[in-house]
């Protein structure tokens, strides 16, 4: 992957997650809205200890608004509203290399 894969992905969705098995379910779904080439960008950064250690955040990355929409409409459609809640949305904030 190049850094510019990882520069597209700049639509982020940042998210206060009540249980870890919503994190997973989350990571999941996130990868399942992608549309860029890499899908797995879209959840890097977000592995369990990393949300431990955000007090239970996790920002979720896309490369088109649209597929954040769609994350973001098929969370509350699937999960409990008492699971996870929207803390804030950016179209200026790149995914990072993970390794």
């Amino acid at each position: 992957m190049a850094d510019s894969d990882y520069a597209a992905c700049r639509f982020s969705a940042t998210v206060q997650i009540n249980e870890e098995v919503v994190l997973h379910l989350l990571r999941a779904l996130s990868q399942y809205c992608e549309s860029g080439r890499y899908k797995q960008i879209a959840w890097g950064g977000t592995k369990a200890k990393d949300w431990r250690a955000r007090e239970g955040v996790a920002t979720f990355r896309f490369s088109a608004p649209t597929d954040r929409s769609r994350f973001l409409d098929e969370a509350e459609r699937l999960l409990p509203a008492k699971s996870w809640r929207l803390i804030s949305t950016s179209d200026s904030d790149p995914a990072t290399r993970q390794r």
